[in-house]
């Protein structure tokens, strides 16, 4: 499969607050391992960019670490330090993922220079308003992350993301229900990456655009997860809205509706 590397890393990422089971979070089912290891699959239906009604559909293999260190532990958030962590505030480090490796066959970027999956990462601020740990009830997550475009054997910085959000989580039966909302403000590089057009590539359908820095649009997703013996499984569907923002008047956006979902199972041997 073309890109194979860094779609697994995408998937991966996608799935970084999905794809854990509530035995992952030591504050709700108490856990003597420190590490857990496994290895499963993940398929992802995504459009080629927000905005775009170009979809493709994405299957790759996903590794599975659990780390419960002292101070370092690797969860269904991410990398997290115990250092920055108190009763109703902590501080971790942030990350997220879009997928596009293959936005050569989108119609609308005919002849334009080709979009690459992208990594985000960063330090969050979270802020717990209801529950008895950030495993449970409503809580503010203020992520700042760098973005980096990864495939072709490069990686190249293309901005910034601001994505505060709402987050609710609950144990329902066997189940592990999160949902999120929030918006997202960008940097003018990030926006230029996805929506800008330069006159060299303007054509009947593109018409020149200099996207700008400033609001990208809200979203909303939910996820569920749970664990069956020795395996993982993890269901998320997310919805973006792009009215309002600022590069709403770019020709490349086709829609102001996007959806992306996805499935992932996991079977854990250690």
């Amino acid at each position: 499969m073309k890109y194979v590397a860094s779609l697994t890393i995408t998937i991966c990422a996608c799935f970084s607050f999905y794809a854990q089971a509530q035995t992952t979070d030591s504050t709700i089912v108490p856990s003597t391992k420190t590490w857990e290891l496994g290895i499963g699959v993940g398929a992802i239906s995504s459009p080629d960019y927000r905005g775009s009604k170009e979809y493709r559909h994405y299957v790759a293999p996903i590794p599975y670490v659990i780390y419960r260190g002292k101070y370092i532990q690797t969860d269904r958030d991410g990398i997290r330090s115990k250092l920055f962590e108190r009763e109703r505030y902590e501080i971790n480090l942030s990350l997220g993922a879009a997928i596009s490796p293959d936005s050569d066959k989108n119609e609308l970027r005919e002849g334009m220079p080709e979009l690459h999956s992208t990594l985000e990462f960063g330090p969050a601020f979270n802020i717990n308003l209801t529950g008895d740990t950030f495993s449970q009830g409503w809580f503010v997550h203020l992520p700042l992350r760098g973005v980096v475009a990864v495939g072709g054997g490069e990686t190249e910085y293309i901005g910034w993301l601001v994505h505060p959000q709402l987050v609710y989580r609950e144990r329902l039966n066997q189940w592990n229900f999160g949902f999120r909302t929030g918006v997202y403000y960008g940097s003018e590089d990030y926006h230029q990456h996805y929506y800008s057009v330069d006159p060299q590539y303007v054509t009947a359908q593109r018409e020149a655009f200099q996207a700008e820095a400033g609001y990208s649009g809200w979203s909303n997703q939910m996820a569920l997860s749970r664990s069956i013996d020795d395996f993982r499984l993890a269901f998320f569907v997310r919805y973006d809205n792009l009215n309002g923002t600022k590069f709403r008047d770019s020709s490349l956006v086709e829609t102001q509706h996007s959806f992306t979902g996805g499935v992932a199972l996991i079977w854990v041997y250690r």
